[in-house]
């Protein structure tokens, strides 16, 4: 495994947002995306306010350090921006901040993939016109 940068290093050891909300709650969208037969999983979950914001996000991440670093620095820059900006960002803010190397790209890859799921889950359900059957994405974070 590539050694740690010290913002990445910085954020395993100290992981912000870790844990989780109550899934059933009306204002949490949770994603969980990854590949379990690998151990690679990231949950994300989001709390929306009543004015379209990210209030709170929890993670849980099973797999390397990078995936751990990447997912929470993902909550950290995601907490408070409204649900239009969090829909503009892209795994490679996290890609620099971490200095993530290519061999674990896939990690910030994955951490990004678990915010659009779990926007498409807070949307899904909301949609009256559509029905929806929420499927996670896989990706391998080894």
């Amino acid at each position: 495994m590539p050694e740690l940068s010290a913002p990445a290093r910085e954020h395993f050891t100290h992981p912000r947002h870790a844990g989780e909300l109550d899934p059933d709650a009306v204002d949490v969208a949770t994603a969980r995306v990854g590949e379990p037969a690998s151990g690679d999983i990231l949950q994300l979950q989001l709390r929306i306010n009543t004015q379209e914001t990210i209030g709170t996000v929890r993670f849980k991440a099973y797999g390397s350090a990078w995936l751990i670093a990447c997912g929470s620095l993902l909550a950290e820059r995601i907490q408070g921006r409204t649900l239009t900006e969090a829909t503009q960002f892209q795994h490679d803010e996290l890609v620099e901040t971490l200095e993530v190397p290519p061999a674990k790209l896939h990690c910030a890859v994955l951490a990004e993939t678990a915010l659009k799921a779990a926007l498409r889950a807070w949307v899904a359900p909301r949609t009256p016109t559509e029905v929806t059957t929420q499927t996670h994405q896989s990706h391998t974070c080894s």
